[in-house]
């Protein structure tokens, strides 16, 4: 997004970057799935016109975001969060800013994650809604359902090179 006003959060990491947080910015958020459990996003924002992702750091504030969920049960699975923040390392304080505003995002979510894992338990066989506005998650559950019909294929026939037999 070229030329926006930085949401909060970016304002306050323009701010803590020793950037004027009110400037006009070009935001990116470019996300990599890694299936079928891993996801890094390359998120940030720099002065308009200076190059966006490939701004220099004095002029942007960034943030590698890292999701990994590991299956728990078969409803239920543990999500790990955090950002590799590329301004202000060594800032602990603005650590634990962000990690508590980040925090209480991932708190707001859980509530309706809670209840879209309801509906899918009770409505096992409903088909998921393909939104656009969620395109990388729905790209994401096409790459997971391919991987797991090649799995079961695989699993429905003996691999090549393998002889079997029985003898008396």
């Amino acid at each position: 997004m070229a030329g926006i006003q930085a949401p909060p959060f970016w304002q306050m990491a323009m701010s803590a970057n020793g950037l004027d947080p009110n400037a006009r910015v070009d935001r990116w958020q470019i996300c990599r799935f890694t299936p079928p459990t891993h996801i890094m996003i390359d998120v940030g924002v720099a002065l308009a016109g200076r190059g966006g992702f490939d701004a220099a750091p004095e002029h942007k504030a960034y943030s590698v975001v890292v999701d990994f969920i590991t299956p728990e049960t078969e409803t239920s699975h543990w999500y790990h969060w955090g950002m590799a923040r590329q301004f202000k390392p060594d800032d602990a304080e603005l650590t634990v800013k962000i990690r508590e505003g980040q925090g209480k995002i991932f708190n707001e979510d859980m509530q309706m994650l809670q209840l879209q894992q309801a509906n899918i338990s009770k409505w096992p066989d409903r088909k998921l809604l393909l939104l656009n506005i969620d395109s990388g998650g729905v790209q994401s559950r096409r790459i997971i359902d391919r991987m797991l019909a090649q799995e079961q294929a695989n699993s429905n026939h003996e691999p090549e090179g393998i002889i079997t037999g029985t003898t008396a």
